[in-house]
């Protein structure tokens, strides 16, 4: 970083601080944290030396913090949910950094393409076969079998995706994006597998709430890719809320196993739990608490405590069996958890 990217990196650090031990009254812009109104506060000295320390401990494990603006184009107000963090931190081999920090040439918004799957086909950890691996070549190369996407966006949760790094890693520019701390992905802990690839992180390396770590890593990979790419989708993955979000941007959706069930599929990708009425359109069936939370979203967006006192006042429910329904009405694509436990419809 230059001096002034440090300047800026150091208050927002401060900023962050401050925010969470309470001194922050007022809401500081870029401009403000970058200059004398946001240093001259009482705090401000008192949180300088933690943060130094931290950026300190970030510079030995050679995570490198990036103005998310750099990678991601038309970030802040036309950002979609969840809102990304001011600065991206990544770590990666020396050969793919130049001075002023990140190639911006080799990685650019939206030009590439997020692979990801479901964990589990039924009881069991889904592994991709080698057919599946090999018609995922051919998907992600052209003709001559060069890649026809500039990276590939994968996370390291699944067995599917850790075959495909374990085949392809040395074919494609892959980029990993943790759900959790890069802190915790030092060269000491991290697998080898995934040494050589670089690890660009949404979550900040110092938070210990990791709550809304793959909602961010979500985010992430829809702002980096114009495409995302599922080797397996099950029923009742959470991913369905993150096709949707691809689809209703006219980005495009590949899939290449889905969860065989007897029956009707009507309607999927996303769940069946459907019937239709005479015109043919899915209606979906809601329990009195699923459908009492629909309707309590329909005008504004509300604090997930918000609406467990409220539902507990409906029906006198424990939070036990607002939250199942909560995570059922998720599942299906329906509402959407945000960072700071801000639930919305979709």
């Amino acid at each position: 970083m230059n001096i002034e990217d440090y300047k800026l990196y150091l208050n927002y650090r401060i900023f962050l601080k401050a925010k969470f031990k309470g001194y922050l009254k007022t809401a500081f812009n870029q401009n403000e944290l970058a200059g004398n109104n946001f240093e001259n506060n009482d705090f401000y000295e008192a949180l300088k030396t933690e943060a130094e320390s931290e950026i300190n401990l970030l510079d030995k494990f050679k995570i490198i913090p990036v103005k998310t603006s750099r990678l991601i184009n038309y970030f802040g107000r036309k950002s979609l949910n969840p809102a990304l963090p001011q600065f991206l931190h990544i770590y990666g081999r020396d050969d793919l950094f130049d001075a002023a920090g990140i190639l911006e040439s080799k990685i650019r918004s939206a030009q590439g393409i997020f692979l990801t799957s479901s964990r589990f086909e039924g009881a069991k950890i889904y592994k991709p076969s080698a057919d599946i691996l090999n018609s995922l070549y051919s998907y992600l190369s052209d003709g001559s079998g060069n890649p026809k996407f500039d990276f590939i966006c994968i996370g390291t949760n699944s067995e599917a995706e850790i075959e495909f790094i374990r085949k392809f890693s040395e074919k494609f520019f892959l980029i990993v994006l943790p759900s959790s701390s890069l802190i915790n992905l030092t060269p000491l802990n991290l697998n080898k597998i995934e040494q050589g690839l670089l690890h660009i992180s949404a979550f900040d390396p110092f938070s210990k709430n990791s709550k809304y770590g793959f909602a961010l890593r979500n985010s992430l990979a829809f702002h980096l890719s114009r495409e995302v790419a599922v080797f397996y989708l099950s029923q009742k993955s959470s991913l369905s809320a993150l096709i949707k979000k691809f689809q209703n941007a006219g980005k495009k959706v590949k899939i290449f196993e889905v969860e065989s069930h007897s029956g009707s599929d009507t309607g999927f990708p996303f769940p069946v739990n459907s019937r239709k009425n005479i015109c043919g359109n899915n209606i979906r069936q809601h329990d009195a608490i699923q459908q009492f939370i629909i309707n309590s979203l329909e005008k504004e967006n509300i604090a997930i405590d918000n609406l467990l006192k409220l539902s507990n006042i409906k029906f006198n429910a424990d939070d036990k069996e607002i939250m199942k329904a909560i995570s059922i009405l998720e599942i299906n694509s329906e509402i959407e958890r945000c960072p700071g436990g801000i639930i919305k419809k979709l």
